[in-house]
């Protein structure tokens, strides 16, 4: 006579898909997670050069900075994902001392509301050039989120809103 066991050894093929399942959507859940926190960490560093290289460009208005005795203006030119660091009363894109900075990873240059893209600091004053109230933004736009950053400076080069 024969007898049958009723003990199981294994797991059945539903066990097995149910668990990879669960195992698919945590690791789903956890990509978007981690996409959203690189594209803070890309945005978070990005602004904080771009507000330090605008101080930089101010400072060195200010202070006169010149490598043939006459002080130069300073000033920024912003592209669709990089800004311009340049020296002079206008941008000039042949000019070998500009200096280029590319923003990290999808942000853009949703617009400025600079003239011509940009804006030059005065020689000892530190003041923006040609100023214009309600033309004084920089946008930056971040598909990972919602919401662009919008930079707004005063006529004194002084950020009054950053959000």
């Amino acid at each position: 006579m024969y007898i049958y066991s009723t003990s199981r050894n294994g797991f059945t093929l539903i066990e097995i898909l149910l668990v990879m399942a669960i195992m698919l959507i945590l690791v789903s859940v956890s990509t978007v997670s981690l996409t959203q926190v690189q594209q803070y960490s890309y945005l978070s560093k990005s602004l904080e050069l771009l507000l330090s290289d605008i101080k930089l460009q101010q400072a060195k208005a200010m202070n006169g900075v010149t490598d043939t005795g006459t002080p130069y203006r300073y000033g920024m030119y912003f592209g669709q994902t990089s800004y311009t660091l340049f020296r002079g009363d206008t941008y000039d894109p042949a000019d070998s001392t500009n200096f280029t900075v590319t923003l990290d990873g999808q942000l853009s240059f949703a617009g400025t509301g600079f003239t011509d893209d940009q804006f030059i600091f005065d020689t000892g004053s530190g003041e923006i050039s040609g100023f214009v109230d309600g033309q004084n933004t920089i946008t930056i736009a971040n598909p990972g989120s919602a919401t662009d950053t919008v930079i707004e400076l005063n006529n004194y080069g002084i950020f009054t809103q950053i959000n």
